[in-house]
């Protein structure tokens, strides 16, 4: 444990790096009836899959693991509902909200990309925590010693 302001970095910049490997899959250009994948193209998807993969699922476990450094004992199920409670609040509006835009923009290539987008503010937010985040372990252990 050398810092605990790493984990709000890496998880905000992988966050923001993810974008790109998402952007790649979803321009990735499109096969006409009767063509083949060639073997570079094949590469080139899988490596844009599997680095997005890697990079879109890093900050997760880092929200999780820093709201539990950052709430009391008793706190943590209220914390821990309330973020579950917003998680399940986008997976429910995001097809709403990425349907809206393919819509009003004219297709879902474009849409994607805007929703995309989107992960950009949730690096950033999670680059935001750097600046908290050892105040709030230090008033989590403070009390957590006066309460028990």
């Amino acid at each position: 444990k050398k810092d605990s302001r790493y984990p709000s970095i890496f998880g905000g910049l992988a966050a923001m790096a993810s974008c790109i490997p998402l952007w790649g899959l979803i321009n990735f250009p499109r096969l006409e009836p009767g063509h083949h994948l060639s073997f570079g193209m094949g590469v080139r998807l899988a490596a844009y899959a599997i680095a997005a993969g890697v990079l879109s699922g890093v900050t997760g476990p880092i929200v999780k693991a820093t709201l539990q450094n950052v709430t009391l004992p008793h706190e943590r199920g209220q914390a821990f509902a309330f973020l579950n409670t917003f998680d399940d609040f986008g997976r429910g509006l995001g097809p709403r909200f990425v349907a809206m835009l393919i819509y009003h923009l004219g297709g879902r290539q474009i849409a994607f990309n805007v929703g995309v987008s989107g992960w950009i503010f949730c690096g950033f937010f999670n680059l935001c925590i750097y600046f908290t985040i050892v105040k709030d372990e230090e008033r989590t252990r403070r009390l957590f010693s006066e309460q028990y």
